[in-house]
């Protein structure tokens, strides 16, 4: 029988109190042990932005930095932020709580102490799961110390893994696209080449001919798709919730094609390892020098996870074009430096294209790359989730010294461009290119954090680190001066990493 009208609006106005009173002292517990453990941490509240104090759902906030983030503003606008509230503030972006910082001692926190408190993965996941769906950008815990420890191992002979006359033809490819005569060019495209072409054939055992002109359909296919899915991830990655109103068919057509590209010689390289046995195996990797897909094929049988593992590494290749094409936009600036940095790498090496061995005796080369990484951070922003309630050393109180209490859920976003430049650790001058206050800092640190830092580190640091002493020296072993032909000031260009959206025109002679 069903039951009279009245009767069923009485049911659910009770239903409804009775959820709301549930909600409610539940609310209540939650706010009484919040407070308990404040106490118990000696926490107080950092600075919330005053500009947004009635947007209850942090609408308006999302759209300011929608707007920012369009107008190429985003760095200035959170330095000014960071000028205005301290290292640490709190903010309501659509409901969400985020904690930003540029604090050294918070940032040490998250990559030491506090880093089991902290997943990347519920940030990352959406983004990165339709090109590595189990990639190293895209898992935590069990997952992330297996992928870490596999990157790692196949990263840690640099000797072994890194072949120079490789990376000497590709800088000859490069030398093709500079016009003579010191004439005007935009050499970030080129730099970004370069980079890909070296990390292509560090990874899958070939090149992608970025900077051929006779680059095959296949490999220009590939590098377009590369890109686009570089951008709509940094895109989404602004966007938050708000990305799924944006329209996807694009993105997962390139992530299929660019994940299909890679599966395809990852297939191969996991048949060939089958095939060999002993010896044999060790000589052709020995003929054919290394690559990352065919080492790791060794200890993987798995495309699908061989695949993961070479595309996680192409994804993040753009941090040694960040570095390049931001030292030569500085460089363009100081003679100076350049005509210190060529004379230091003659007397040196000389002009015969160096060894190995002799990568670490440029000194002055090592000072104008952490200068360029200081400036020109390959992440400017980096984000983590608390998988609990846990606290960060400093931001609360009225002079910042006391812990903050960072609840389950809240997100703590730290940048590294705003340490970078804000930092008095670095000395005079932080937002000026000055390569020899290197000669008295440590690129160990705790604020220079371009690689990251802790169990987080990239473990691809030295190996790049390497690449970019060698392509430095040769640069200037065969240039001696760089033409400044910048019209517009540096301005950000928020990808994977990061660019400079009016190009770097230069003349190299």
């Amino acid at each position: 029988m069903i039951p009279e009208l009245p009767s069923l609006i009485k049911t659910s106005i009770l239903a409804l109190v009775g959820a709301g009173i549930f909600f409610l002292v539940r609310r209540l517990q939650q706010g009484r042990q919040l407070r308990e453990l404040s106490r118990q941490h000696g926490c107080e509240s950092p600075p919330s932005e005053s500009d947004f104090q009635y947007d209850l759902f942090g609408i308006a906030k999302a759209i300011e930095l929608g707007a920012h983030f369009r107008r190429r503003t985003s760095l200035l606008y959170t330095n000014t932020l960071f000028r205005k509230y301290g290292e640490t503030y709190v903010s309501n972006v659509l409901g969400y709580r985020l904690i930003f910082t540029c604090n050294a001692e918070n940032i040490k926190h998250l990559f030491s102490k506090g880093f089991a408190d902290y997943d990347s993965s519920p940030l990352r996941k959406p983004l990165f799961a339709p090109i590595t769906p189990h990639g190293i950008f895209t898992v935590d815990g069990p997952d992330w110390r297996k992928a870490r420890e596999q990157l790692r191992n196949q990263l840690s002979s640099l000797p072994k893994i890194i072949d120079l006359r490789l990376c000497e033809r590709h800088f000859q490819a490069f030398r093709q696209r500079v016009p003579h005569n010191g004439k005007a060019f935009d050499i970030q495209p080129c730099i970004f080449s370069l980079s890909l072409d070296i990390q292509s054939s560090f990874t899958l055992g070939e090149c992608v001919d970025a900077l051929s002109f006779t680059q095959s359909p296949a490999n220009k296919r590939f590098v377009k798709d590369l890109l686009l899915v570089k951008d709509r991830i940094a895109n989404d990655g602004f966007r938050g919730p708000l990305r799924h109103l944006y329209p996807r068919q694009s993105f997962r057509d390139s992530c299929m094609r660019a994940r299909q590209h890679v599966m395809d010689r990852a297939i191969r390289a996991a048949e060939k390892q089958a095939n060999n046995c002993g010896m044999q195996g060790t000589n052709e990797q020995s003929a054919k020098g290394y690559a990352f897909m065919r080492g790791l094929s060794t200890k993987i049988d798995d495309a699908s996870q061989l695949t993961d593992q070479s595309l996680s590494i192409l994804l993040a290749n753009d941090s040694m074009g960040t570095t390049l094409s931001g030292l030569l936009f500085s460089l363009s600036q100081n003679p100076r430096v350049v005509h210190k940095l060529r004379a230091s790498i003659l007397e040196s090496i000389g002009l015969t294209p160096p060894k190995f061995a002799q990568l670490g005796r440029l000194q002055y080369v090592r000072c104008v790359l952490h200068e360029a990484l200081r400036l020109y951070p390959p992440a400017a922003f980096n984000a983590r989730v608390a998988n609990k309630t846990a606290t960060l050393p400093r931001g609360g109180g009225s002079d910042a010294s006391l812990p903050v209490l960072v609840r389950k859920g809240d997100t703590v976003v730290f940048s590294t461009w705003a340490r970078h430049r804000l930092g008095r650790d670095f000395g005079e001058n932080p937002e000026n290119f000055i390569p020899e206050r290197w000669e008295h800092l440590s690129g160990d640190m705790a604020g220079f954090i371009p690689f990251n830092k802790g169990p987080r580190v990239c473990p691809g640091q030295h190996y790049a680190m390497v690449v970019l002493t060698y392509v430095v020296a040769r640069i200037f072993q065969t240039f001696s001066t760089v033409i400044n032909y910048n019209t517009h000031p540096w301005r950000e260009r928020i990808s994977m990493t990061l660019e400079n959206e009016n190009g770097v025109m230069v003349g190299l002679s």
